[in-house]
């Protein structure tokens, strides 16, 4: 069934993250540790990649290496673009490389969790989803 939904899924993830990213939340979030910030940007980029994983792996058939590459190359692309925008369209909000650096954990961590599962799961019964 995630197989099914993951394409809608990942584009609703991302424009959560895409506004998430680009709006004022100093009043939701209020001063909020700069380490737990971090926290957050890896988190938010581990999740982005396993789900355009899913999305390039399973609904446009790429073969794993290359829906890990294009997963990860994405993710990058997508975290410095927020952090692009959001020094230039936004006043509340500014770039930040330290944030750049944590997407970039957060994404090396979710491929290596995918090529883990890989060499473990995938060869037993060729299948990461039900």
């Amino acid at each position: 069934m995630l197989k099914k939904f993951s394409f809608p899924i990942s584009i609703l993830y991302t424009l959560t993250l895409s506004a998430l990213s680009l709006i004022k939340i100093s009043h939701v979030v209020k001063n909020m540790p700069s380490f737990n910030d971090k926290v957050g940007h890896a988190l938010a980029h581990f999740i982005f990649v396993v789900l355009w994983f899913v999305v390039f792996y399973y609904k446009f058939n790429f073969k794993y290496g290359k829906a890990l590459g294009f997963a990860g190359l994405f993710s990058f692309g997508y975290g410095v673009l927020i952090e692009g925008l959001q020094g230039w369209i936004t006043i509340s909000r500014q770039s930040d490389f330290n944030d750049v650096f944590a997407n970039v954990i957060g994404m090396v961590f979710a491929l290596l969790l995918l090529l883990s599962i890989k060499k473990r799961v995938l060869k037993s019964n060729n299948t990461l989803l039900f």
